[in-house]
């Protein structure tokens, strides 16, 4: 991903947070009872993508109680009675308690599927320093310690699926998709040495050299069209093979089963001509050294 785009990510992120944190606030000044915030409003404030098909309302302020007689009438306000590990966070200048990114991730595993459930997980666990907010193991331990949520087998079942170090929600889709495809975890942000440069390949098998790229709309731009060419070619001479992906590979189940037919042959060929120089490289290296 190109730093513009990573840029322009970012300065969302911030104003998201300012405006949860500016809709909590006004909430919790509405009652004087502790205001614990969660779900999608906590998943905003963390800077996580809100899942495309979620059960939750959003014109509401999503707060959390571990007992049902903890719920109060507050105007603005949904109240949940969520039983998993209690862990909040506050900011002296804010007015409201929030749900720790792990408690965030596993609240919302009960209103997502698992793959808007990973995309939030890994998004983080985002390779970018400012949008890190948890790691892979502290959602772990969390699931471990909270037995009893509803939810919890989906987070059980996002687990697998969830990455560190990507830096968007459809590399994270496009990981699920290979690793369900049986060709095995792909490295995500796989570094590969150009000369004096090097490239980030969103999804790669370095056993086989092949890499699947997730092509967003600003490579359509002329300048990021003639960088990607030459970072394909620089690429290619290396024996890379790139795939690209687009929204529109996985818009349909047509389009999904076509394009993971696509991958699966493509990895399969390279990892068949990978075996084949390996097998017809060592005798001859062997003969060298005799």
């Amino acid at each position: 991903m190109v730093g513009g785009m990573v840029s322009f990510m970012q300065s969302n992120i911030v104003a998201n947070r300012k405006m949860e944190r500016d809709r909590c606030n006004a909430a919790a000044r509405r009652t004087s009872a502790p205001l614990h915030v969660g779900y999608l409003n906590a998943v905003r404030y963390w800077g996580a993508p809100i899942p495309g098909d979620c059960d939750l309302r959003d014109d509401t302020v999503h707060v959390s109680v571990p007992e049902s007689p903890m719920r109060k009438r507050v105007a603005g306000v949904t109240f949940h009675v969520f039983r998993g590990m209690e862990s909040y966070r506050k900011q002296d200048y804010e007015r409201f308690w929030v749900a720790s990114p792990a408690m965030t991730w596993a609240q919302m595993a009960g209103h997502c599927g698992v793959e808007d459930l990973a995309a939030i997980g890994s998004a983080m666990l985002s390779r970018d320093t400012r949008r890190k907010v948890a790691t892979l193991a502290e959602l772990r331990e969390y699931v471990e310690n909270s037995p009893r949520f509803r939810g919890r087998k989906n987070c059980l079942a996002a687990l697998p699926y969830i990455t560190e170090n990507t830096d968007s929600p459809p590399e994270t889709q496009l990981f699920k998709a290979l690793k369900d495809a049986g060709l095995g975890n792909p490295s995500p942000n796989h570094r590969v040495e150009l000369d004096r440069s090097y490239a980030l390949l969103d999804m790669a098998y370095p056993d086989c050299k092949v890499a699947f790229e997730y092509q967003g709309y600003h490579h359509a731009e002329p300048d990021q069209m003639m960088a990607d060419a030459a970072r394909l070619n620089r690429l290619q001479v290396r024996g890379w093979a790139i795939v690209y992906v687009t929204a529109d590979d996985f818009r349909t189940p047509e389009a999904r089963r076509s394009f993971m037919a696509l991958a699966r042959t493509m990895v399969a060929r390279q990892r068949y001509l990978a075996a084949f120089c390996k097998l017809w490289q060592t005798p001859v290296a062997a003969n060298r050294s005799q």
